[in-house]
């Protein structure tokens, strides 16, 4: 498998991690929309955190989540960034095979 092929079926896999993490929040956070707003008032000062096209591509597997992102992210989807970066990296190895 050619690595741009590993790279978009880890990368899709993740957005899918991601997506059912935020989900997994509660009905209140089912749309991006209401997640982001949500976690803006409840956690980051009403602050601007994310914007929703980028939120959709990480969910979708187009674009890679920076650091900064993920310990955001973390924060929002209630995760230890810590363990949420294991398992991105236990998926992308996986995609390897």
């Amino acid at each position: 498998m050619s690595e741009k092929n590993i790279g978009s079926v880890a990368l899709i896999k993740i957005g899918k991690l991601f997506e059912e993490k935020r989900k997994a929040l509660g009905k209140q956070y089912k749309s991006r929309e209401q997640f982001i707003y949500k976690r803006s008032d409840e956690l980051f000062g009403s602050e601007d955190w994310i914007s929703l096209r980028h939120l959709y591509n990480i969910e979708h597997g187009k674009n890679w989540v920076s650091i900064e992102k993920l310990i955001v992210l973390a924060d929002a989807l209630e995760e230890d960034p810590r363990d949420l970066f294991a398992e991105i990296v236990n998926i992308y190895r996986d995609s390897k095979h």
